[in-house]
């Protein structure tokens, strides 16, 4: 049964791969590779028939249970028609530097004029109403990217696998909040860890509210100091 599993999973990583790859754009395919070695240890799955699709791309989604017990749903939507505009001169760009131009800049630039080219969405699967909730985790618009698409999927891939741990990295406005809801819900529907216990939620999200409640960085660094230490016997660096 298991290889009859490992099979369909590889499967439907082919077609999505092949559905997804833009000859000419080596970075772009690379990093599709990378996002699905990333979700293999992270235990998620494919999910082609799942997602909110989008008129103008072709869409997968893929989920992964949080260190929460929250099962979260990533949608990825691919728009091949700006991938292969972007393939059409991306050999005329010198990303070694060799001109004189910054790597992490042309990256940039290019990444942030074709943004939409694949992007994703994030939902949390709520066990009190059966529905997807939305939660905004991506980066500003405004802020330049600094990596292609699949190795921001990768990366909030890692962040919602341990997202008790990732809800106290300062960006995570939207996690916090979201997990102050998702974390007793999954504990009533006996979705997290058996050894888990209600108290252990209380104190989680206890941190998670003096966070909430900070009138300065300086109080919120002092109350993520105390909960990494608390929670996970991490020490702040300085």
């Amino acid at each position: 049964m298991e290889n009859i599993d490992d099979e369909n999973k590889d499967r439907q990583k082919e077609r999505i791969l092949t559905n997804f790859y833009c000859a000419g754009l080596p970075p772009h395919n690379r990093s599709l590779e990378f996002l699905f070695e990333v979700l293999d240890d992270a235990g998620g799955v494919i999910d082609e028939g799942g997602g909110n699709h989008q008129y103008d791309a072709d869409t997968f989604a893929i989920r992964v249970k949080g260190s929460s017990g929250t099962m979260y749903r990533i949608t990825v939507n691919y728009r091949s028609r700006a991938a292969r505009l972007m393939a059409e001169r991306f050999h005329e760009i010198d990303f070694d530097g060799g001109d004189g131009m910054d790597e992490q800049l042309a990256i940039g630039t290019l990444m942030h004029a074709y943004r939409r080219m694949m992007d994703f969405a994030v939902h949390w699967y709520d066990y009190r109403n059966g529905n997807w909730e939305q939660i905004c985790i991506h980066e500003s618009r405004e802020r330049m990217p600094d990596c292609w698409p699949g190795d921001h999927v990768a990366s909030t891939i890692m962040l919602l696998a341990n997202d008790l741990r990732g809800a106290f990295e300062p960006p995570m406005n939207t996690l916090r909040r979201e997990l102050r809801e998702s974390y007793p819900v999954a504990w009533g529907a006996q979705q997290t860890p058996s050894d888990v216990t209600f108290t252990d939620v209380v104190k989680y999200v206890g941190y998670l509210e003096r966070l909430a409640n900070c009138e300065s960085k300086e109080e919120a660094f002092e109350v993520r100091a105390e909960a990494l230490k608390d929670l996970f016997d991490e020490d702040e660096e300085k």
